[in-house]
């Protein structure tokens, strides 16, 4: 198999949460294993003409707008994180559009169309940081998709934020009745 992508000038870029087969051979074909933006930060800079994407939809878009000179493979084109169909360009657009006065902040795991309607897009590492930078500019928000990030990040801030009502249905199913106790 690597003998392969060296000769179509390929790298495997594969997410944290894929198969460990598919990790294995990205690791040992010279690809990566990481999160979205690193994968797609890798695939930008890798010599590589070709990168394909074990991930999801918004993925492969990431590392296409990197490597808006290279192409981008996405094995299924049906791949989905639920934060993207729960954030469709065409509703959040017409919610951006009652609320013109504010700035609009997006969660990275989120369409490329959604992404274009953003003044910022952040990734969960610097998504408090970027509030809070708003917030001392006297900016108020709207935030989306995640409503549970975008309201952790509303309490940890104080920013007047407006949540778009999406959530990630993996994480949803986390119940604090089902945590241990000690």
């Amino acid at each position: 198999m690597q003998r392969l992508f060296k000769e179509k000038n390929a790298v495997l870029i594969s997410h944290y949460y894929s198969d460990p087969i598919i990790q294995k051979i990205a690791e040992e074909s010279g690809g990566f294993v990481g999160d979205s933006l690193e994968m797609a930060r890798f695939g930008s800079n890798s010599e590589a003409e070709v990168i394909i994407v074990a991930g999801v939809k918004f993925m492969g878009e990431t590392a296409k707008i990197l490597s808006p000179n290279k192409t981008a493979l996405m094995p299924d084109m049906d791949a989905e994180c639920s934060l993207d169909p729960g954030c469709r360009e065409d509703e959040f657009g017409q919610f951006c559009q009652q609320h013109p006065n504010r700035k609009i902040v997006v969660y990275a795991n989120t369409s490329a169309r959604v992404k274009a309607l953003a003044d910022w897009v952040v990734t969960s590492s610097i998504a408090i940081d970027v509030v809070k930078f708003l917030k001392q500019q006297n900016k108020k928000i709207i935030w989306a998709p995640d409503r549970y990030l975008g309201d952790y990040i509303k309490r940890q801030t104080g920013a007047d934020m407006l949540l778009w009502n999406a959530f990630c249905i993996v994480h949803a199913e986390f119940d604090a009745a089902q945590l241990p106790s000690y």
